[in-house]
């Protein structure tokens, strides 16, 4: 396992606020997908959820933060 890929417990206080202010700055965002995409804004929500989820299961980038775009009002 390569240094890059382990937890650091002295980054968790800005983890959490970064977490909270990304989730803060799309849910809007994720509200109106949802009522574009004509499921409705509780839609919206568990995409973006969905999307959160997926994007840190599957991996990423230390300075990446997952969102709902324009493309997910299509699916």
């Amino acid at each position: 396992m390569s240094i890059t890929n382990r937890i650091r417990f002295n980054n968790v206080r800005g983890d959490i606020f970064g977490g909270v202010t990304a989730a803060i700055v799309s849910l809007p965002l994720a509200l109106a997908f949802g009522v574009a995409s004509g499921v409705g804004p509780i839609g919206g929500l568990y995409g973006a959820i969905c999307v959160g989820f997926f994007a840190a299961l599957f991996g990423g980038t230390p300075t990446l933060i997952s969102e709902p775009t324009g493309p997910m009002t299509v699916l």
